[in-house]
């Protein structure tokens, strides 16, 4: 995962591993984190999110939703509902 400031507009990439359902790293930015409902999975919490992928070249795909492992989101949105 990248080391960004979500706040800032920043792309955050995501291993396969880290999301469900899809293939191969997910780049998205963030805008919403819906906190108030957490999902328990494989023994883990994960959280959806909310936000605008993007191609590994920085071109936008379009809007985005995507089930995200709680250890591996950017510590300031972890408690955001926005």
């Amino acid at each position: 995962m990248a080391t960004h400031d979500p706040s800032t507009g920043q792309v955050w990439t995501f291993a396969e591993a880290d999301y469900r359902y899809g293939s191969g790293p997910l780049r998205i930015r963030i805008d919403r984190v819906l906190a108030s409902a957490p999902i328990q999975q494989d023994g883990e919490v994960w959280y959806e999110v909310e936000g605008l992928e993007f191609n590994d070249q920085g071109t936008v795909i379009g809007p985005r939703r995507a089930t995200i492992r709680a250890s591996r989101l950017p510590a300031v949105r972890r408690n955001s509902s926005r």
